[in-house]
């Protein structure tokens, strides 16, 4: 049984259209809330969960990325050079990956205790484990007697109880099995797929999706207020 922390991936390649001018020339992750990149609050928490060393796959505006760094933690940097969707970056980069990660969203701060997760998703031995908030306005997927048993990114349907909160915990092997060159998004195609067999870890902490300038002032608020 391990028992040190898991590597940490960060999705950070999107192009962060809903934010308009102020990602024009920068990166969505290196874009700055209460002073620092919200790439740096997402590292900076997964630092002190115990996590030593993260993957960050990058796409749009890719060489902003060139003179980031982050102290006590090793960072690689992986770059994907046409656009490749959530799935296709994972895919590209799966040479990096290790047996098992973390899996972040590189504009979400999502505050939540590691520890439960990953100790849930070894026992379990589930392909996935992922966090699910029941306090969100919106849902996306149904979760029963401990696991997601459906979901859908686009239409919200009647039975839906939960939402992703954007920390998962998903071993290598899935992205073997499932990737494929080209652009592919990984929420749409592996988990309506594995349905029923990823494990839904429950906890409604707040978490901030900075995609809009509403949610990017909404966090920044919260940094100040924290």
């Amino acid at each position: 049984m391990h028992t040190e922390m898991p590597q940490v991936v960060i999705l950070a390649g999107g192009l962060g259209t809903r934010l308009g001018d102020i990602t024009k020339e920068i990166p969505k992750s290196l874009v700055n809330v209460h002073g620092k990149p919200i790439l740096t609050h997402i590292l900076e928490w997964a630092q002190l969960q115990g996590c030593n060393k993260a993957l960050i796959l990058t796409g749009y505006l890719s060489e902003k990325f060139r003179h980031y760094s982050h102290s006590n933690m090793s960072l690689t940097f992986h770059e994907e050079t046409e656009p490749l969707g959530t799935g296709g970056a994972l895919w590209n980069a799966v040479d990096h990956l290790e047996d098992e990660f973390i899996l972040l969203w590189g504009d979400d701060f999502h505050p939540i205790d590691y520890s439960p997760l990953v100790r849930q998703h070894r026992t379990s031995r589930a392909p996935i484990t992922m966090t699910v908030t029941s306090t969100s306005q919106h849902f996306n997927l149904e979760h029963r007697d401990g696991k997601v048993v459906a979901y859908d990114k686009e239409i919200m349907r009647p039975n839906f109880n939960g939402y992703e909160a954007g920390t998962s915990m998903v071993d290598k092997a899935v992205v073997q099995k499932y990737g494929k060159d080209g652009k592919w998004s990984w929420e749409g195609t592996v988990y309506p797929t594995l349905s029923g067999e990823i494990r839904a870890h429950l906890d409604d902490t707040p978490f901030w999706d900075m995609g809009t300038p509403e949610r990017l002032a909404s966090l920044e608020n919260f940094f100040k207020t924290r």
